[in-house]
């Protein structure tokens, strides 16, 4: 399995780990791969989307502008 590391914020972090938590997840890393996993799910360019159909959902989500 690959590894990608990231960085965030100490409050962040404490959000993350009380969001994981009461949420029931084992851990705040389990949470994170299904929050990243349930968002690709719905930008999944192998489902025949096209990188600008993509881009027009992500900006509609606010990822970007």
């Amino acid at each position: 399995m690959a590894k990608l590391k990231l960085k965030f914020d100490s409050a962040t972090i404490d959000r993350i780990k009380k969001v994981s938590q009461a949420g029931g997840y084992s851990s705040p890393e389990e949470f994170l791969i299904h929050v990243v996993e349930r968002e690709l799910d719905s930008l999944d360019p192998d489902q025949g989307e096209s990188e600008e159909e993509i881009r027009r959902k992500m900006q509609g989500l606010g990822y970007i502008e």
